[in-house]
């Protein structure tokens, strides 16, 4: 059996086996975190993902 590749996290730049970063390069935690502020702002409805959320909505709205 061949040993996983040890890469680093984009964000907290930790070593940690290819298989357990995402696609993005970025460790549980990291995306977690990621995931949870996302969610925060769009709860508060504000800040950039929830501004960038809300453009998405209105062009898709626009294409019916």
């Amino acid at each position: 059996m061949r040993a996983s590749k040890i890469v680093h996290c984009v964000d907290c730049n930790e070593e940690f086996p290819r298989k357990e970063l995402n696609r993005n390069g970025r460790c549980r935690s990291c995306a977690m975190k990621i995931i949870r502020e996302n969610m925060g702002q769009l709860m508060a409805r504000e800040g950039p993902h929830y501004e960038k959320w809300k453009e998405a909505i209105k062009t898709a709205a626009a294409r019916l």
